[in-house]
């Protein structure tokens, strides 16, 4: 049985993000997938193209005026944030992207990196974004932080997220892009490549300042990133599988109806959900003892949320970041503005708990979650 989409999402291509990519990364990603676009999504796909075409000369401009001045940029060790898709890393994120001697990758620049200093069209992207975003309600806006995945996507090839936009082909993206399986050492150094030219341009942008990302996919490339960045820190937050199974669905129901170009089965993406976290999971308990002590905080997400200011004051003392006392009327305002929020609720059936109990028991036990 297919994912259902809503008529209306045929017509709702202004949303899709590949319009911030290059022609070249465009076409690579049409012929990887065998020009395979399901006949509804056509219009998009036309969009898309125009859009590119578009910005291709503010493009082109952008790129020759800082060629020569990312080569002196260099890049603070930045601050990750890690956890799986739904497990509050977007609250973390807005809110220590409070701290004004932190910077981020925002909407604007995730959308459109090869353009992201060319702050005239900050407002194209602005005029087609929702108000509040579709999978969780929490509010939507050009200037606040992304996640910078987005922004590799647009970039070049070697992306996850192509796997959203190709939903066909998603099983492959991952493996190749976030569990690195069977890619060569060449293909492993450019992503790395493309990754630190957007940082640099990041870097370039706000005037050297740490980089604070947040990326669920990091969670399965800790090695990979620990190679471009030896002494960057990371904060992991989890919460109760139950809830990352079902809200993690919920993700892919918003998502693949405004992102994707092809019509996925509903089976094959339960699987893939499944897989997904066990097997990013899986190799992230195998990699995390690589970074260096006092670089790494775990926090369950509803411990963090019971009592957010004094979490947030412990993690900048357990990672050894200043700026705390400074940001925290920015904090606080940010959190009295959202201590209403209240996230989606979900039941959850006899079926449900002894299929994702079965499938990840290794996480419940890892983290201390009961059955």
């Amino acid at each position: 049985m297919k994912l259902k989409f809503n008529k209306d999402a045929y017509l709702n291509f202004s949303q899709q993000p590949l319009g911030g990519s290059s022609f070249t990364n465009w076409l690579y990603l049409l012929a990887e997938n065998k020009f395979c676009i399901d006949w509804r999504f056509v219009p998009r796909a036309l969009y898309v193209t125009m859009l590119i075409l578009f910005l291709t000369p503010s493009r082109i401009k952008e790129k020759r005026m800082v060629e020569r001045k990312l080569r002196d940029v260099e890049i603070v060790p930045p601050l990750f944030i890690v956890g799986h898709f739904r497990s509050g890393t977007t609250f973390l994120h807005y809110l220590m992207g409070q701290d004004k001697s932190l910077a981020y990758v925002s909407t604007f620049e995730t959308m459109a990196p090869w353009v992201l200093l060319n702050d005239k069209l900050r407002k194209l992207v602005e005029e087609r974004l929702p108000e509040k975003r579709p999978m969780d309600d929490l509010e939507m806006d050009a200037g606040l932080p992304y996640e910078e995945e987005y922004a590799i996507a647009n970039l070049c090839s070697y992306s996850f997220y192509h796997g959203w936009y190709f939903p066909k082909k998603i099983n492959y993206y991952f493996r190749k892009y976030v569990l690195f399986e069977g890619v060569s050492e060449e293909v492993k150094q450019k992503w790395k490549n493309w990754y630190e030219y957007l940082l640099k341009k990041i870097t370039l942008k706000h005037d050297g300042k740490r980089i604070l990302l947040k990326s669920p996919v990091n969670t399965g490339r800790i090695k990979l990133l620990l190679e471009i960045f030896p002494d960057a820190k990371f904060i992991h937050i989890y919460p109760n599988p139950y809830k990352v199974y079902l809200s993690t669905w919920r993700l892919y129901e918003k998502i693949l109806p405004i992102f994707s170009f092809q019509h996925i089965e509903k089976e094959m993406l339960d699987r893939f959900i499944l897989d997904f976290y066990k097997e990013v999971y899986s190799k992230y308990f195998e990699e995390k003892h690589l970074i260096d002590k006092g670089n790494l905080v775990e926090i369950s997400y509803e411990e963090f949320v019971k009592e957010p200011m004094k979490k947030l004051k412990w993690i900048y003392e357990k990672l050894g970041l200043d700026g705390f006392e400074k940001a925290e009327p920015y904090f606080r305002r940010y959190v009295e503005k959202h201590k209403n929020y209240k996230p989606h609720s979900y039941v959850i059936t006899d079926k449900i708990r002894e299929k994702v109990y079965s499938e990840w028991k290794f996480a419940f036990d890892e983290f201390g979650y009961k059955k």
